[in-house]
C-alpha cells in the first residue's frame, strides 16, 4: 500500500513541472527506452566508422605515430594492380552470390508455401545451415571439395574424367567459395520471401482464378508485384552480406591461390593485420563501404521507378 501511494507521489510531482507536458513526458520515455542501443551503436558502430575514415588520411603502422598524408591512400589504391583485381573479384563475388540467391531462395519459398508433407520438416533442413558456425562449414566443405572427396569421386565422376582441384586452380575456386554461400544463405533468405508469401492475401489468387487465371499469371501479376518489398530487402542485404564475407573464404583459400579469391575484405585484412598499413587498409574499408551504400541506393531507386 506504502508503496503504492509513493508510486502515485512520484507521478504527481512529475504532472506540477511546467514545460514537462504528457506529450513530451511520452518522448522522453520513448527516447530512455533506445538510448542503450544508441549508446551501443555509438561505441561499436558510429565511432569506429568515424575512425576509419578519419585514419584513411594518415599513414599509420601501429609502431610509430600516425602521420597525416591527405588523399596519398587513396590515390595509391587506385593506382594498384592488387586492389583494382581484388575489386573486381569482390563484384564477381558479390553478384555471383546473390543473383543465384535471389532466384533459388524465391523458387524454394514457392515450393515450401505448398501444402505438401514434412513441409515444416523441409523449412527446417533448409534453414539449418544458416545457423552452424562458419568454421565448421568451412572444414567440411573442404573435405567435399578435396580432390578425392564426394564431390569429385561420387558427384562429378559419372560425368567427367578428371578431378576438379576445386581449393587449389585459379579457374575453380572462385566458383567454390561462391558455391558454399549460395548453398548456405538460400534456405535463410527462402524463410524471408515465404513470410512474404504467407502475407498475400488467398482472396487475390481466388478472384485470379475465378477470372481464368493460370499459375504463370497468378505468379506473374499477384505474387511477383505483391513480394516487392521483400525482393528489395532480399536483393540489398544479400548483397551487403556478400560484400562483407571474410570468414570462410580466409580459412578455405586464404585468398589464393595466386589473388582468386582474394576478396576485399581479405585485402583488408592483409593490409591492415600482416602488413600493419592500417591508413591503407582503413582507405580500402572506406571505399567498401562506399560500394556497398551506392549498390544500395541504385537498387532502392530502380524498386522505387518500378513502383
Amino acid at each position: 500500500m506504502a508503496a503504492v501511494e509513493s508510486s502515485v507521489h512520484r507521478r504527481a510531482w512529475f504532472e506540477h513541472i511546467p514545460w514537462l507536458t504528457y506529450g513530451r513526458r511520452l518522448g522522453f520515455t520513448g527516447f530512455f527506452f533506445v538510448l542503450p542501443a544508441l549508446i551501443y551503436f555509438t561505441l561499436f558502430a558510429f565511432y569506429p566508422m568515424a575512425n576509419a575514415v578519419r585514419l584513411s588520411f594518415y599513414n599509420y603502422n601501429l609502431l610509430s605515430p600516425p602521420r597525416w598524408i591527405g588523399f596519398g591512400n587513396y590515390e595509391f589504391l587506385f593506382g594498384s594492380r592488387e586492389f583494382v583485381e581484388s575489386l573486381g573479384t569482390t563484384i564477381i563475388y558479390a553478384f555471383g552470390i546473390s543473383v543465384p540467391i535471389w532466384v533459388l531462395s524465391m523458387i524454394l519459398a514457392l515450393m515450401l508455401n505448398q501444402n505438401i508433407r514434412l513441409r515444416t520438416f523441409f523449412r527446417t533442413v533448409f534453414f539449418a545451415p544458416i545457423v552452424m558456425p562458419l568454421v565448421v562449414l568451412a572444414i567440411i566443405w573442404s573435405l567435399l571439395y578435396h580432390p578425392f572427396g564426394p564431390i569429385n569421386t561420387v558427384l562429378l565422376a559419372p560425368f567427367i574424367n578428371q578431378t576438379i582441384p576445386w581449393l587449389n586452380s585459379n579457374q575453380h575456386a572462385l566458383l567454390a567459395v561462391i558455391i558454399l554461400a549460395v548453398w548456405r544463405a538460400t534456405g535463410y533468405y527462402g524463410v524471408i520471401y515465404l513470410a512474404g508469401l504467407q502475407n498475400i492475401p488467398n482472396e487475390y489468387y481466388e478472384a485470379a482464378r475465378l477470372d481464368g487465371a493460370n499459375n504463370w499469371q497468378l505468379f506473374r501479376f499477384i505474387t511477383f508485384p505483391l513480394l516487392r518489398p521483400t525482393t528489395l530487402f532480399v536483393v540489398v542485404v544479400s548483397i551487403i552480406n556478400a560484400l562483407r564475407h571474410f570468414d570462410v573464404i580466409w580459412i578455405m583459400t586464404g585468398g589464393g591461390p595466386g589473388d582468386a579469391t582474394r576478396v576485399l575484405s581479405v585485402l583488408i585484412y592483409e593490409t591492415g593485420w600482416i602488413f600493419l598499413r592500417m591508413g591503407r587498409a582503413a582507405a580500402m574499408s572506406v571505399i567498401l563501404f562506399l560500394l556497398a551504400l551506392s549498390f544500395t541506393v541504385v537498387q532502392m531507386w530502380f524498386f522505387r521507378t518500378q513502383e
